[in-house]
């Protein structure tokens, strides 16, 4: 029921989980997020206008309409220019590599912002900042990287947009996890998010023009990571919604 924000099973209503399933339909998961947040803003409603919903969707009023359940200062700033420009650049040839993959890259807008000074991560985002993503200085150190990290935040906010229709982990879940890079302090949804991104990577790098031993490289430790998050995924089961066990069982079944 979009009309008060309610819309179960997000698998089956848009034709499988973002990225994974070359069915799912991006349209259908983006009009019923628009009409969840609306029903979260305004209170239940029936048929809001095409206008309405796309306004929801622009990155500004999605944060504010976050901060409503979720305060959370988003850091300032801007790219630079030539920043600015290598994005659009670097989506353009992840859609080349993999053009099932277009029109995600291209539905959702998304605003980047410079990651403040003293942070040690090149790339970031959270469910508090909906549609909103940092990169630091090093991402646009070489385009591969650029590649790697603006996919790898994208999952992330696609996989937001099923949390907000869909919880992935039990309610009140304080179960906390590691994951296989020495991350700690992340919660069971957590864990699902990342080894849906690592998912992608592994796709995305056998694709990439780079030396044959920087491929090689990045497979191996991508791998490794993917399998340390399969013994996790099992010993976190009993914390995941149902809708959180079909990810994992998706994730298991796209990965080696």
């Amino acid at each position: 029921d979009t009309a008060t924000g309610t819309v179960p099973f997000v698998p089956a209503h848009c034709g499988g989980w973002p990225f994974l399933d070359d069915e799912h339909a991006p349209k259908k998961l983006l009009t019923a997020v628009a009409c969840a947040r609306l029903a979260r803003r305004d209170g239940p409603r029936l048929s809001p206008s095409p206008e309405e919903l796309a306004a929801v969707l622009e990155p500004g009023e999605a944060l504010r309409i976050r901060s409503l359940d979720l305060p959370r200062p988003l850091p300032t700033g801007s790219l630079t220019v030539q920043q600015r420009a290598a994005i659009p650049t670097t989506v353009e040839l992840i859609a080349r590599l993999i053009p099932s993959w277009a029109a995600l890259l291209q539905a959702l807008p998304l605003t980047y912002l410079p990651m403040p000074a003293g942070r040690s991560s090149i790339s970031a985002s959270c469910f508090a900042w909906p549609q909103h993503i940092l990169l630091a200085d090093a991402a646009f150190d070489d385009p591969a990287v650029l590649a790697e990290q603006t996919l790898h935040e994208t999952f992330h906010q696609w996989l937001y947009l099923c949390e907000e229709l869909t919880p992935l982990q039990q309610p009140g879940c304080t179960q906390r996890v590691t994951l296989p890079s020495g991350t700690s302090g992340r919660s069971p949804a957590e864990l699902l998010g990342a080894a849906h991104v690592t998912s992608g990577l592994a796709r995305l790098w056998p694709l990439l023009d780079v030396p044959a031993h920087v491929r090689d490289r990045r497979l191996a430790h991508l791998t490794a990571y993917i399998r340390g998050c399969r013994d996790l995924i099992t010993d976190n089961r009993p914390y995941f919604t149902a809708d959180g066990h079909a990810l994992a069982d998706r994730i298991l079944e796209a990965t080696p």
